[in-house]
């Protein structure tokens, strides 16, 4: 028996570390171990069948991509799981299709993998089944929706800004975060009109996403927003101004001092300071 063969039947142990340490030295033999790797996939052990597909991940050769790609299909959600999570290792754009199915995996935990894989690719041509996973009822799914698009990035700005009209709280939400990260001042209408939405998560993320920007135009709205009833609101604007820097927020920022909410005061405290900091002498 082979070394690689007794490493193939260590694969099969009841022990997770005992897989594990099989399948890391398996990685390290390189391409003579992809055979065994690939054949575990058809095993009839889901426990083989997933650690081989985190080990193939674990390779990132673009040659096993294929293996991985049929994984997502497997009747076990945990093996589905780890053929997407080893996808986004490697990459490729031949796994974007695959992977834009499995967002719509029954299992949650494989939507979020899938959600992560894309965001890894990079592939503009998620961007749609992406905005749709916004509506997801698992908040962490949703978050790995937001955060795909913004890894896409400037390709997703159009479709991220049509999403914060959307009539649910939480793709406004996540479209707002999104645009944040991504800082591209396109952005910036569209979100200063979320600074007055109905729902107050929903402002806090578009005042936060628009001190992320740091687009001047935002401080007058964001200034107003210091009055509002929710201290989640008023603290992002505050937070939001000091990354802004304009001193005519000094004197709006000063009535906050005597604010209710601890956090609030802190937070106006902070942003004086810093845009002091910043103004030219």
């Amino acid at each position: 028996m082979s070394d690689l063969d007794a490493l193939f039947e260590r694969l099969r142990s009841q022990r997770w570390e005992a897989r594990k340490a099989a399948a890391q030295a398996m990685v390290k033999a390189g391409a003579p171990a992809v055979k065994y790797l690939t054949k575990a996939l058809s095993d009839e052990n889901p426990d083989l069948r997933l650690i081989a597909a985190k080990a193939l991940g674990w390779m990132k050769s673009p040659a096993v991509a294929t293996s991985l790609v049929r994984a997502l299909a497997d009747e076990d959600a945990g093996v589905r799981k780890a053929a997407a999570e080893a996808l986004a290792r490697m990459g490729g754009a031949g796994a974007v299709a695959p992977l834009i199915v499995a967002l719509m995996d029954e299992d949650w935990s494989v939507r979020e993998a899938a959600a992560e894989a894309l965001g890894s690719i990079g592939d503009a041509g998620a961007t749609a089944p992406l905005i749709e996973l916004l509506k997801d009822k698992y908040l962490d799914v949703r978050e790995a929706g937001a955060e795909a698009l913004a890894r896409i990035g400037q390709p997703a700005v159009a479709s991220l800004t049509t999403a914060l009209g959307d009539g649910y709280p939480d793709v406004r939400f996540c479209a707002a975060e999104a645009l944040g990260k991504i800082k591209d001042s396109r952005a910036v209408a569209p979100l200063i009109n979320l600074v007055g939405d109905h729902d107050p998560g929903v402002r806090q993320a578009a005042i936060e996403a628009l001190g992320r920007i740091g687009d001047t135009k935002a401080a007058a709205p964001i200034v107003r927003a210091l009055e509002d009833e929710a201290s989640s609101v008023r603290w992002a604007a505050a937070t939001s101004l000091a990354r802004i820097g304009d001193s005519g927020a000094i004197g709006p920022l000063g009535k906050l001092l005597k604010d209710k909410n601890s956090g609030v005061r802190l937070a106006a405290t902070k942003a004086i300071s810093s845009i002091r900091l910043r103004a030219p002498s």
